[in-house]
C-alpha cells in the first residue's frame, strides 16, 4: 500500500477511467451535470463519468478559431477553464491568446476577454494576453478571475461582469508560468513555472520562490528540484500536492515541515499535468488518459 502523509491510496495500481487524445491540462467536477468531470482534451472541452464521454465544445484533433455551437466551435488549445456558474464556463484558449465563454444550456461559444489571434500585453477592455495558461476564480473576490499569462510573465485579472483585464502581478521571476491555485483563507496564490513553485501574497503582492530548481530531488523546500511542474492543489492547509510532469511524479510540498517528498512513482504515470481531489478520490490527468486512485485520509 502506498502511503501519503495525510491520506493513503487503497490500491497500489490506479483505475483507468477515461481515454483522451492528448494531455489533460485541467479538470473539475461538473457543476452542470452531476456525476461527471469536465476536462480538457487538446482543443476540445469534454465531460465524462468513467463510462461515457460527451463533447461540450471544440474538436480534439482540429484546432483553429471559430465561434459556434458544440462541435462547430474551434479552439487552438484549451489549457484551463473555470466554471463561473452552473451554466457558464470561461475557457483559456492558449494559442488564440484569449478567453472564451461557453454557455452550457446551448453549448454556444463566444469571446469573453482578450483579442483572439492577437497576442500582446494590454490592460482594459478587451485587453491582450500572450499565451494564457490557467485560470481560477479569486476566492477573495468571486467576481474576479486570476489567469497565468505565460509569456507576459504575469498573473492577470478579468472582471467577470465587465470583462476588464488587469494585472495582479508581473515579474521576470514568473518566466514560463504554468498553473495557479489559491489558499482560501489568506488568498495567497501559488504558481508553478518551468522548474519551481512560487508564492504570491494576496495583500502585498510580493513574490517568493518556495521550492524548486531544475532536476529531481526530494529535500527541503528550497533545495528540492522539479522538472516542468504543472497542476498544484491544497490537500490541507500548508500542504500542496504537485504534478511534476517532467519527472512523472506526484510531489508533496509540506510548508510546515519544510519538506518535499515524492508521493507516488508508479510506472503508470505518464506526464501528469492535472489533479482533482474530491472526498476519497484522486484523479490524475496525464498524457492520453485520466486515472483514478481511491484514497482514505489518515491522521
Amino acid at each position: 500500500m502506498n502511503t501519503f502523509t495525510y491520506f493513503r491510496i487503497e490500491k497500489s495500481t490506479p483505475t483507468y477511467i477515461i481515454s483522451t487524445s492528448n494531455y489533460v491540462k485541467h479538470m473539475e467536477l461538473d457543476r452542470y451535470r452531476q456525476g461527471f468531470i469536465v476536462y480538457t482534451d487538446a482543443s476540445a472541452l469534454m465531460i465524462g463519468d468513467g463510462t461515457t464521454t460527451h463533447l461540450i465544445a471544440g474538436n480534439s484533433v482540429q484546432r483553429g478559431y471559430k465561434e459556434g455551437v458544440g462541435a462547430e466551435a474551434r479552439f487552438y488549445n484549451i489549457k484551463g477553464f473555470a466554471q463561473i456558474s452552473e451554466k457558464l464556463i470561461v475557457v483559456v484558449d492558449w494559442g488564440n491568446h484569449c478567453m472564451r465563454l461557453i454557455d452550457r444550456t446551448s453549448d454556444n461559444t463566444s469571446l469573453f476577454s482578450g483579442q483572439c489571434k492577437s497576442r500582446g500585453y494590454q490592460d482594459g477592455r478587451p485587453g491582450q494576453f500572450n499565451s494564457p495558461r490557467s485560470v481560477v476564480i479569486d476566492q477573495k473576490n468571486k467576481n474576479q478571475l486570476l489567469i497565468t499569462d505565460r509569456f507576459n510573465k504575469a498573473v492577470r485579472t478579468v472582471d467577470v461582469m465587465s470583462q476588464d483585464v488587469g494585472t495582479f502581478v508581473k515579474s521576470d521571476s514568473l518566466d514560463s508560468i504554468n498553473s495557479i491555485t489559491q489558499e482560501e483563507k489568506s488568498g495567497d496564490l501559488y504558481v508553478t513555472t518551468y522548474v519551481a513553485v512560487y508564492r504570491i501574497t494576496y495583500t502585498q503582492r510580493t513574490i517568493s520562490r518556495i521550492s524548486g530548481g531544475s532536476g529531481y530531488r526530494d529535500s527541503t523546500l528550497l533545495d528540492s528540484l522539479f522538472y516542468d511542474p504543472h497542476a498544484l492543489i491544497f490537500i490541507k492547509p500548508h500542504t500542496l500536492l504537485v504534478a511534476d510532469r517532467g519527472n512523472n511524479k506526484l510531489r508533496l510540498l509540506d510548508m510546515k515541515s519544510d519538506k518535499v517528498t515524492t508521493l507516488h512513482d508508479s510506472n503508470s504515470l505518464s506526464s501528469p499535468t492535472s489533479l482533482l481531489l474530491t472526498n476519497n478520490s484522486l484523479y490524475v490527468g496525464q498524457n492520453m488518459k485520466i486515472i483514478l486512485y481511491k484514497c482514505e485520509y489518515i491522521t
